[in-house]
């Protein structure tokens, strides 16, 4: 098979935008308040937080990875 078009062949790099990270901190926000404050889970959504609330920050929030939150 030949292919014209290169570009087809460079998958897209998902990005997140400064919306949906400030959306996703709330709700876990609101998790981690209904959590038990030493459960793992906790400390895993905590740092899910972090990295988003410093993505919200970044003019070019671009996350690399398969990353994406649904309600």
């Amino acid at each position: 098979m030949i292919v014209s078009n290169q570009s087809a062949l460079i998958p897209e790099i998902p990005t997140i935008d400064i919306s949906e990270a400030r959306w996703a901190v709330e709700y876990l926000s609101l998790m981690i308040e209904k959590l038990d404050p030493e459960s793992p889970v906790t400390l895993i959504l905590r740092q899910t937080r972090r990295e988003l609330v410093s993505l919200a920050q970044s003019v070019s929030a671009t996350v690399i990875g398969p990353i994406r939150i649904a309600a």
